[in-house]
C-alpha cells in the first residue's frame, strides 16, 4: 500500500482545482464575478514558502453565507511555478473552509466560455501541498 505522509502534519481541509485558460488574471476572475455571482479581488501576492523570489497573482472572496474562502492563484511567475508537476496549469484555485460542493464549483466553472478546463487536483500525487497554505 503507498500511502503519502504529508510534510508537518497538515491537516488537508481544503479543495484545489486546476483551471487552465489563457486569459489574464484579472478577466479571469471578471468572467468567474460575472457568472457566478462572486466578489473576487486582488489580493496581496502569494509568496511560495520555500523560494522568497516565487511570488504568484492571487484574488479572494470570501462567501460568507457558507464561511467559504476562495483563492485563485496564477501558477506562474517571472522565476517558476508554485506547482512543478502541474506546469501546464495556468491558475490553481483553492477553497478553504466552510461548505461547498466540489461538483457544483466545476461545474459552474466549466461554463465560462474562456475556462478551457476545470479539474481536481489529487493531493496525493502533488509533490508538496506547502506551496497552497495560505496564512493570511
Amino acid at each position: 500500500m503507498n500511502v503519502k505522509k504529508l510534510e508537518n502534519n497538515f491537516e488537508i481541509d481544503f479543495l484545489i482545482l486546476g483551471i487552465n485558460s489563457h486569459i489574464k488574471s484579472y478577466k479571469l476572475c471578471w468572467e468567474i464575478n460575472n457568472k457566478l455571482h462572486t466578489k473576487f479581488t486582488k489580493n496581496k501576492n502569494h509568496q511560495h514558502p520555500n523560494n522568497s523570489e516565487l511570488n504568484f497573482e492571487r484574488f479572494t472572496h470570501t462567501d460568507e453565507s457558507t464561511e467559504s474562502q476562495y483563492n485563485i492563484l496564477s501558477n506562474r511567475s517571472p522565476f517558476g511555478y508554485l506547482e512543478e508537476n502541474n506546469k501546464s496549469v495556468n491558475y490553481f484555485m483553492v477553497v478553504q473552509g466552510g461548505i461547498y460542493s466540489t461538483k457544483k464549483i466545476i461545474e459552474s466553472l466549466s461554463q465560462i466560455e474562456d475556462v478551457l478546463l476545470v479539474f481536481e487536483l489529487n493531493l496525493s500525487n502533488i509533490k508538496s501541498i506547502t506551496p497552497f497554505i495560505l496564512n493570511d
